[in-house]
């Protein structure tokens, strides 16, 4: 490998366990990369799970067992989920009161850390607040309190949120992901050359870091991993 940063675009959705587990997995192989992976420059796009929803909040349950086909298999996915995440040291729980909403404002907020602050503590703090709290991520002290995480202010939080700033932006991560061919995340893209799909073990992510120091040809690996799409996650 040359002295070139490694870049890798990410699209997930903060409601979507895989990608946070998947985000752990990536952090954990570029520890083990050593300067590269310290360097690397990572770049966070949009990824609606559920586009459909708004700012009403439902609670998760509710919503799982509507999609789901009811209790018991709702009970299935999020025992199975909340077991792999606590395994990988996230605080996983699933008894919080979790609630669907719209993650267009927590998008929004992301790339404004993108551009002011630090987008990936934002990421991290959006996850941990709904997966760990079960706090609603439309609510606007929430994302006060993860734009903190980030470095943001406050004051320049409730003004973005309070006007159409980042929305078309946003909107455009999107677009991205859907002309991209994008349909589950998380997704990873080395270097725009090689994709990954879902929450890869570190070890395969190792592998994606030697190809790219051997291939410079366009590869394509989104199949087999642990992912979400608008239909629900694997588990």
């Amino acid at each position: 490998m040359d002295n070139t940063p490694l870049r890798i675009d990410i699209w997930s959705d903060v409601v979507c366990p895989w990608c946070w587990i998947g985000k752990h997995r990536l952090r954990e192989a570029l520890a083990q990369l050593g300067d590269k992976g310290r360097t690397a420059e990572i770049h966070w796009h949009a990824f609606q799970l559920d586009p459909e929803s708004d700012d009403t909040p439902v609670p998760l349950r509710e919503a799982y067992e509507k999609k789901f086909g009811g209790a018991q298999r709702t009970e299935q996915i999020l025992s199975q989920t909340q077991a792999t995440g606590l395994a990988e040291g996230l605080p996983f729980d699933f008894d919080r009161g979790q609630v669907r909403v719209s993650t267009l404002k927590a998008h929004r907020l992301i790339w404004l850390a993108g551009r002011e602050g630090d987008a990936d503590k934002v990421g991290e703090a959006l996850f941990r607040v709904h997966f760990a709290e079960g706090r609603n991520l439309a609510d606007v002290q929430t994302l006060v309190e993860a734009g903190a995480a980030g470095g943001l202010t406050e004051a320049r939080v409730r003004a973005m949120l309070d006007s159409d700033e980042g929305v078309a932006e946003v909107r455009a991560q999107l677009a991205q992901a859907q002309a991209l061919g994008i349909q589950a995340v998380p997704t990873f893209v080395f270097d725009g050359r090689l994709a990954v799909q879902g929450a890869q073990t570190p070890a395969v992510f190792a592998q994606v870091f030697e190809r790219l120091g051997l291939e410079s040809r366009p590869t394509d690996e989104r199949a087999g991993g642990d992912a979400c799409g608008p239909g629900g996650c694997a588990v």
